[in-house]
């Protein structure tokens, strides 16, 4: 399995939890940055008014964002009590068995999903500033 691998997932924040969120995304941020050395790029944004968020993650390929997943797991399950409510995701790239595995433990009927797994061409440039 190989090839770029690309998540953009979108929640919403409860009413009154803006600055725990802000709180929340920047120790996030470090940890992934410090303790996932694959992760190509990881960025979240908000909308004005602090209510909407969207995490764009990229990996090099479907087994760095398993390893995402796994090493965010204790994370994931206390650290997030400021969402509200999941709006969408999207899944950008082939995905293995295992991670497959793993986002179905997640999955939500509800939630609007995006799963495009054939990368038919592209690049990243990482030196440009």
């Amino acid at each position: 399995m190989s090839g770029a691998f690309v998540y953009v997932g979108t929640t919403t924040i409860k009413e009154g939890k803006e600055e725990d969120a802000r709180k929340h995304l920047a120790e996030l941020v470090d940890f992934v940055e410090t303790n996932e050395p694959r992760m190509i790029a990881f960025h979240a944004f908000l909308d004005q008014a602090g209510r909407t968020l969207t995490i764009v993650q990229l990996h090099p390929d479907s087994s760095s964002m398993e390893f995402h997943m796994q090493v965010n797991a204790k994370h994931f399950a206390t650290s997030f009590d400021f969402l509200e409510s999941i709006v969408s995701e999207q899944y950008y790239g082939e995905i293995s068995q295992a991670l497959a595995a793993e986002l179905a433990k997640w999955d939500d009927s509800s939630v609007a999903t995006t799963r495009l797994p054939i990368h038919e061409g592209g690049f990243t440039r990482t030196n440009v500033r």
